[in-house]
């Protein structure tokens, strides 16, 4: 079963790019997040999303 929300470093992994890089991805509202409290956690799905939106074929 593939997990609902992914941590910073696990959605950071999945798109190969640094924790900072999500960081400033997320502060220029390129890719939405999920707060719980004080932590933040990414969904699969909206990763997907960045990934398609943002992505291209090299």
């Amino acid at each position: 079963m593939e997990k609902l929300l992914l941590t910073r470093k696990e959605a950071a992994d999945v798109l190969n790019i640094s924790v900072d890089t999500l960081d400033e991805l997320r502060d220029d509202k390129k890719i939405r997040c999920v707060r719980i409290g004080v932590r933040v956690y990414y969904s699969p799905d909206e990763l997907r999303a960045f990934i398609t939106k943002e992505g291209y074929v090299c």
